[in-house]
């Protein structure tokens, strides 16, 4: 989820070609189609994570933090995740600095078909 927060909010530096917007409306018109045929869970989760936007909206913290709360209170072997935004934001630079360290370099092992 914290990838995604960079993903999101350094969305135009990742992808100047194509709005944020645009990625997600467009990924979700070539998901839902095959939706049908996945556990019914996973097509709930679907159904939230597209109405309420849960990629772009990853780019707010207060977001991550909601949704880690959230996590932690609905199952229980999560727990640990209630206090982890603490350390989200102790360590807030040191995570993107791991990011920029981590994903152009999966992105070119992704275009080299080598993951």
């Amino acid at each position: 989820m914290l990838w995604d927060h960079f993903l999101a909010r350094h969305w135009t530096r990742v992808c100047p070609q194509q709005s944020l917007e645009a990625f997600v409306d467009s990924t979700r018109a070539q998901i839902e189609p095959h939706l049908a045929d996945t556990p019914e869970r996973f097509q709930n989760l679907n159904h939230y994570l597209w109405r309420e936007r849960w990629l772009e909206r990853y780019a707010e913290l207060p977001f991550i933090a909601d949704v880690l709360q959230r996590m932690a209170i609905r199952r229980p072997r999560l727990a640990a995740l209630a206090g982890s935004f603490d350390d989200i934001e102790r360590h807030y630079t040191a995570f993107e600095d791991y990011f920029w360290c981590f994903y152009p370099r999966m992105m070119e092992q992704a275009r080299l078909q080598q993951l």
